[in-house]
């Protein structure tokens, strides 16, 4: 479902594309990953002993900067650090499909015309969080895998595989044959959240922050969910729908011990 990705291999951006990334708590996760080639830290930061040993354990460089270097690599919120990485890998639908455990209890998280990269940086968060198996990205017409969604998710995409879906209504018909119930989020679903009997095998779609979900895709659903609303306001953010139905899932089918 990747374009001409081999089936089974994992996909990369060009090395190319390597950028800066900051944020303490990203930064030590691209040093455990193995992601991270050089590392700058603050002159004079507090607090940075954690990076430095790791780095010095894995053999990754690291170089002193004053602050307006550190801030023109990876912004003013870079808390005093920033790594140079590759790309986070993603994976086929049906290679995510074959990791999965073979249990019941799995979600997948799937995203259409969602642009705005903290929007899927916090959906990514909340999901891992959560225990979801993986999240699908459509290859085009939404956010990618960029420095600000990473710093968004905190961390969380170094433990959420994710997968991109050329099309993804196809995508969503290949998981219900491995078993899994669509459900769609949308403002005027037919469904309230609280009274769906959501799956234990679930994939969750969220749309865009403008369009919503595509129609094709929205036919691709079993069931579309929607959260009342009681006040004025006459929307949620996405990322904060997704949060509270990516928990209802977890509500209803429960990972054995959350930590």
């Amino acid at each position: 479902m990747t374009g001409r990705a081999a089936r089974g291999r994992q996909v990369r951006t060009p090395a190319a594309s390597r950028f800066w990334l900051g944020g303490r708590h990203v930064v030590l996760a691209a040093l455990l990953a193995g992601r991270a080639t050089q590392l700058a830290l603050l002159s004079g930061g507090r607090g940075l002993e954690e990076l430095v040993a790791l780095a010095g354990a894995r053999g990754v460089p690291v170089q002193w900067v004053e602050r307006m270097a550190l801030e023109a690599m990876a912004g003013p919120d870079a808390q005093g650090c920033a790594a140079w990485v590759s790309p986070l890998p993603t994976v086929d639908l049906e290679t995510l499909l074959a990791r999965l455990p073979r249990q019941r209890r799995c979600l997948l998280v799937a995203l259409d015309h969602l642009q705005d990269p903290h929007n899927l940086g916090a959906i990514a968060r909340s999901a891992e969080a959560a225990g979801a198996s993986g999240l699908m990205i459509p290859t085009h017409r939404a956010a990618g895998l960029t420095a600000a969604v990473e710093r968004a998710a905190v961390g969380a995409l170094q433990y959420l595989p994710v997968a991109q879906a050329h099309n993804l209504p196809q995508a969503l018909d290949r998981c219900r044959q491995d078993g899994f119930w669509i459900y769609g989020s949308a403002g005027d679903g037919e469904v309230d959240y609280r009274a769906a009997s959501l799956a234990e095998r679930s994939v969750l779609v969220v749309g865009g922050e403008e369009r919503g979900m595509g129609p094709l895709v929205r036919r691709h659903c079993d069931q579309v969910l929607r959260l009342p609303l009681w006040g004025r306001t006459q929307s949620l953010n996405a990322s904060v729908a997704a949060a509270i139905l990516i928990y209802e899932w977890a509500r209803l089918a429960p990972p054995p011990v959350p930590h």
